[in-house]
């Protein structure tokens, strides 16, 4: 399945008699006014403290007009709620007009870029590091967490992500530096596997027996024969429990072969979800090639989604209602508080998870009664 990677936008102003210049959209929210607090700070009598926000959800961005008091302006039109972006609109506000782009021009930007960590440009840190892991590995010393996931209709713990953690002075305590980490040297399928079969074994102990949703790397994915047998190995340790098994939606770039994985889990009893799912026509027809068992939408999509643009949840709750009738039950990941959750309870979501209900824990400290 083919996906676009993230968009980086930009803000180009195309009304600054001073200079011609531009600046990133990094943070979300991104907002824009008078106060030294904000990420675009404008020094003009007719903007207000705080006039503007940009947010992003998935790839998808939209504006919000902070209760200002001369307005913001959309394609020479008032806003008056929260509108979605494209590529060429126009802001509007006091002196200044900006172009909506995620194609970064010769203007120059306001700002430096942000340089990801990288352990594959530091050989030292490498060296150090390699043999720490190894001994992680021998060891098996990593503790599983898990993080509830609620049925909509009756707020039911219906299943628990398995999430690896490591609590180890020497290496990342960052999931996905380590796993960077372990890519870099050689050992990501090895971690994987590690936090896949000792959360299962745990979290066997839980009670009722939940359904079990476990991760994969992207490496893993390109070796799917390795990973069957690793995930026979895996659903052997319970099986008394379903287990699911997430792909990260951008490591699927051939449905036929993804469908065939399907089936050979299926064989095993083992279902499959599709994690970091976004919103797109192209998806949707794609996703009708190799339905999975469950659809996990972003957390981006999810957070702060009552305050987003109408036109975003007629997008959302239509694509909820076309995996529906694929069969394909759909799950809002990363609600953080009531709104969001009654926001996707109402877009027609199935399942549910998020801090709002628990952040992920080990079995010792989860307190079942409280859902």
């Amino acid at each position: 399945m083919n996906t676009e990677e993230n968009k980086q936008w930009y803000l180009e102003a195309v009304a600054d008699a001073n200079r011609e210049w531009m600046v990133a959209v990094e943070t979300d929210p991104f907002r824009v006014g008078r106060d030294e607090d904000c990420e675009l700070n404008l020094t003009d009598k007719r903007i207000s403290r705080r006039h503007f926000e940009i947010r992003r959800s998935g790839e998808h961005i939209w504006i919000l007009d902070l209760e200002s008091t001369n307005g913001t302006y959309l394609n020479q039109k008032k806003i008056k709620q929260a509108e979605l972006l494209e590529q060429g609109d126009i802001i509007s506000i006091g002196k200044y007009k900006f172009r909506i782009s995620h194609v970064k021009s010769d203007s120059k930007s306001m700002g430096d870029e942000t340089i990801p960590i990288d352990f594959s440009k530091n050989l030292e840190d490498l060296a150090s590091l390699e043999p720490k892991l190894r001994a992680l590995l021998n060891s098996g010393n990593v503790i599983p967490h898990f993080q509830p996931i609620l049925r909509f209709s009756d707020k039911a713990v219906v299943g628990y992500e398995i999430l690896g953690r490591v609590f180890d002075k020497f290496l990342p305590s960052n999931p996905s530096d380590l796993l960077e980490l372990a890519q870099c040297v050689g050992y990501a399928a090895e971690l994987s596997t590690l936090f896949r079969e000792k959360g299962v074994h745990i979290g066997k102990n839980l009670p009722g027996f939940p359904i079990l949703f476990v991760n994969t790397t992207p490496q893993e994915v390109c070796q799917l024969d390795v990973l069957v047998e690793s995930l026979r190995m895996t659903q052997k340790i319970a099986p008394s429990n379903r287990i699911i098994v997430e792909i990260n939606e951008k490591a699927i770039t051939d449905t036929n072969e993804m469908s065939r994985f399907r089936n050979r889990l299926e064989k095993l009893n083992i279902g499959l979800a599709f994690d970091d799912f976004g919103v797109g026509q192209t998806r949707l027809l794609e996703l009708a090639k190799a339905p999975p068992d469950y659809l996990k939408f972003d957390a981006s999509l999810i957070h702060q989604i009552h305050l987003a643009p109408k036109r975003l949840h007629q997008m959302i709750s239509t694509f909820v209602k076309a995996a529906h009738d694929l069969g394909i039950d759909t799950l809002a990941e990363g609600i953080e508080c009531s709104n969001e959750e009654e926001t996707c309870h109402r877009l027609g979501f199935k399942f549910a998870q998020g801090f709002f209900y628990s952040k992920p824990l080990p079995i010792t400290e989860i307190n079942f009664t409280s859902f």
